[in-house]
């Protein structure tokens, strides 16, 4: 009778701290704190796969008596660690801080309710399912993890690993080949300049069509830091795929350069996500986007000296700089700007001379005294800060 209503009082308790967000956030920062490799990959997907491990123990507990069907969550996330390139050590470390946080919640709310030694046993009833689903998660990644090694992908992407973070690469043992010196056997030549490509994709289930295309183009890939990686001697070809999904690519440099390449990727990638670009895009051609938000401050300090007068909640002060923005961005070239925008060459005109009664913002025609290049980067970097900050972006 004491078992029976210590489970009663332990789903109770379980349907208590599931209605609360913050119990699974807490899970998810016990897991990536612990767990230094999985705070390297993006929180969301961590969340994901925690909740739904959550799920699994709680139905096997609640409903089921077994995790059955279930359990495919674990084989899910094992097979997504082995291809990041997380190692069973650190998969089991988050595993484990993530479970003693979920079970001290539990612990703490019988205890708020006074139902500690009623509950005692149906807590370790419930912990037994935590254990089966870690055994799962072992027998799972060691059989995705031998998978991986037979078609060679492992080797693959621990090369570029080693590479973008800058390690000695190995020299050839246990079957790791020195990839330091041309071989037929080495898929990457050090006499060739690569590029690095970073694609904002962190789902090793919708990777093969990308990882195909890099291929194409002479390439390698794998997944580092999460995300989808390659070097590549060329880009790959325009295709319907890069219109999707972001991929940003750095110029070519040779091996030794590829760990600074890697960096430049990844801080334009930011970059580019926050102004919702998609599709094939450079380090290069995102180079001032890069610099501007490296520097909050000044831009909020250019902002607050270059267009003080202008009022974020008026709409028509958003529309004339947000038409600043775009002819800027367009080499000062209103016919083309106003393509861009759907509008008259002249309404551009009329947006910019009413900016410039506002803010001093010279768009006439000729060279004035003060339009030079840092005075046109002044300007872009003002307005980009001043129209992110209504959006909500900054």
């Amino acid at each position: 009778m004491v078992e029976r209503s210590g489970r009663k009082a332990v789903r109770d308790l379980i349907d208590q701290i599931r209605s609360d967000p913050a119990v699974l956030d807490g899970a998810v920062d016990a897991a990536r704190g612990y767990a230094p490799l999985i705070a390297q990959l993006p929180r969301a997907q961590v969340r994901h796969h925690v909740a739904a491990l959550i799920n699994v123990v709680i139905a096997a507990y609640s409903e089921t008596g077994e995790l059955g069907e279930g359990a495919k969550a674990a084989d899910e996330l094992a097979f997504d660690r082995v291809v990041q390139g997380v190692p069973l050590a650190a998969l089991l470390d988050g595993f484990q801080a993530g479970r003693v946080y979920a079970m001290s919640r539990l612990i703490d709310a019988a205890q708020d309710a006074g139902q500690t030694d009623a509950v005692l046993g149906a807590l370790v009833e419930l912990d037994t399912y935590s254990h089966e689903l870690r055994n799962r998660l072992i027998d799972a990644y060691r059989s995705r993890e031998a998978e991986l090694a037979r078609n060679g992908y492992s080797a693959r992407a621990r090369l570029l690993r080693e590479l973008f973070h800058g390690e000695a690469v190995a020299e050839q043992q246990d079957g790791h080949q020195d990839y330091n010196a041309p071989t037929a056997s080495s898929p990457l030549n050090p006499a060739r300049p690569y590029h690095c490509l970073i694609a904002d994709l962190t789902d090793p289930n919708r990777a093969a069509p990308l990882e195909a295309l890099i291929a194409s183009a002479g390439g390698i890939s794998g997944f580092v830091d999460g995300y989808l990686c390659g070097v590549s001697p060329r880009l790959p070809a325009v295709d319907r795929l890069l219109h999707e999904v972001l991929v940003v690519a750095s110029p070519p440099v040779r091996l030794t350069g590829l760990s600074g390449a890697y960096q430049a990727c990844g801080i334009a990638m930011t970059a580019a996500r926050t102004r919702g670009l998609l599709g094939l895009q450079t380090v290069t051609g995102l180079a001032l986007a890069s610099a501007a938000d490296s520097q909050p401050q000044i831009g909020c300090l250019l902002a607050g000296s270059l267009l003080a007068k202008l009022d974020p909640a008026d709409a028509f002060h958003r529309l004339l700089a947000e038409t600043a923005l775009a002819y800027l961005g367009h080499g000062k070239r209103t016919d083309t700007t106003a393509v861009a925008l759907h509008v008259h060459p002249n309404t551009v005109k009329h947006r910019l001379r009413r900016l410039g009664e506002l803010t001093g913002f010279d768009a006439g025609p000729g060279p004035a005294p003060q339009d030079t290049l840092g005075d046109a980067v002044r300007w872009w970097w003002a307005l980009t800060v001043w129209c992110n900050e209504g959006s909500g972006r900054a």
